[in-house]
């Protein structure tokens, strides 16, 4: 249980590995998780063909940095992620999102591979919580090591997104969408994620938290947000703890997290995690902004019996819906190819999202290339969230 934090204040390439090579020394070098001629999969975030500046993907400085260190150690790095559920997993996908993530111009300037192997495994998993068997791409499986590199992003469905969820992206493009319709519960979903992470075992995780994504992330509507470090640990659910605690989220809110606590992955407790480099407290931003679907530390241990008994009952009124906005909405059908419910539909060149269908899982506002989906609340919502009846802030 040991993360290293670094402070890295922009991505100018020599200072990202000054602190890379800084962060991994603390947990033993490079060497302790690449051996010579292995070859290593660098699993970045690809979520979309966002431009680096938009904070929304793993910034090529950072790939940059791991590249030259892991071939420093002997090893073979390649570059691999399925983008996320509205992206087909083609080659043609692939390349429209390495285009716009900088990674082939990185790849020309530097010659690391970049995987465009489109093949993905159905991997039996007798061990998994929720799922016994797992869709994975294939270069993943194919790797002698996996590395990690998160992006530091708030999630407006599992509040954070870092090292426990960046490894939804081994499951092949349109799949997703099938594993939200399969897990439309937050719970049974996170018991996914961490079947995952215990399915293909990466050896090291590197989050890029030079510039964060705060607010409604993961993915445009989120906001870039100077944070200055870089992190790195062998453990995700330590790194992700700390992480959260750097940003003015608590850990115990986190239900990916509480998850990993009642697997016995850790006790819950920031104690518990040795903490090297820069502290907690020198490099936090408590006003890092939140999701807008995040509930406050009332809204989640302060309410009472009669509050608990009556939420479920509310859940369409407190969770804000996902509304395409005319004008904005190219009619593009990734909203609707990336829904696992079936709920939207283009009607008179703009999407339409049926409510009824809708399970919150928000992955047509996170995949959006124009933005065009706003989340919004009914005046129902809005009343309650003001009133502070069930317990939620008002945001």
């Amino acid at each position: 249980m040991k993360v290293s934090v670094v402070r890295c204040p922009n991505y100018e390439p020599s200072r990202v590995e000054e602190a890379m090579r800084e962060s991994l020394d603390m947990l033993g070098g490079i060497s302790r998780f690449v051996g010579k001629g292995q070859r290593v999969c660098l699993k970045v975030n690809l979520l979309m063909a966002a431009e680096p500046e938009k904070a929304v993907t793993t910034h090529p400085a950072v790939i940059e940095a791991l590249v030259n260190l892991v071939r420093e150690a002997g090893g073979i790095p390649f570059i691999a992620d399925s983008p996320g559920g509205g992206i087909p997993y083609t080659k043609g996908g692939l390349r429209r999102v390495y285009r716009a993530t900088g990674l082939l111009e990185l790849a020309g300037r530097t010659g690391v591979e970049l995987n465009w192997d489109t093949e993905a495994v159905e991997v039996p998993y007798p061990d998994g919580k929720i799922l016994k068997r797992l869709d994975i791409i294939k270069p993943v499986l194919d790797a002698d090591v996996v590395i990690a590199i998160p992006k530091l992003k708030t999630h407006l469905f599992t509040t954070l997104t870092g090292a426990t969820k960046i490894l939804f992206g081994v499951v092949p493009g349109l799949a997703k969408p099938g594993y939200h319709a399969k897990l439309a519960n937050l719970e049974r979903f996170v018991e996914m994620l961490l079947d995952i992470i215990a399915c293909v075992r990466p050896a090291l995780f590197v989050m890029d938290g030079v510039v964060g994504l705060e607010g409604d992330g993961p993915a445009l509507h989120g906001e870039p947000r100077k944070v200055g470090i870089l992190m790195a640990s062998s453990n995700p659910v330590a790194l992700d703890a700390v992480a959260c605690k750097i940003v003015g989220i608590d850990p115990g809110q986190v239900v990916l997290l509480q998850a990993a606590r009642r697997r016995g992955w850790w006790d819950g407790t920031i104690e518990s995690i040795q903490v090297l480099g820069s502290s907690i407290e020198d490099v936090s931003l408590p006003d890092f902004k939140k999701p807008s679907t995040c509930y406050d530390e009332a809204g989640l241990i302060e309410m009472t019996l009669f509050q608990r008994l009556l939420r479920p009952l509310f859940k369409p009124a407190l969770t804000p819906r996902p509304v395409p906005m005319r004008g904005k909405c190219t009619a593009c059908r990734t909203c609707e190819r990336s829904c696992p419910q079936g709920a939207i539909s283009i009607v008179g060149k703009v999407a339409v999202v049926d409510d009824g269908k809708c399970i919150r899982c928000y992955c047509c506002h996170e995949l959006c290339p124009e933005a065009a989906i706003e989340l919004k609340f009914s005046w129902m919502g809005r009343l309650m969230r003001w009133s502070g009846a069930m317990g939620l802030p008002v945001r």
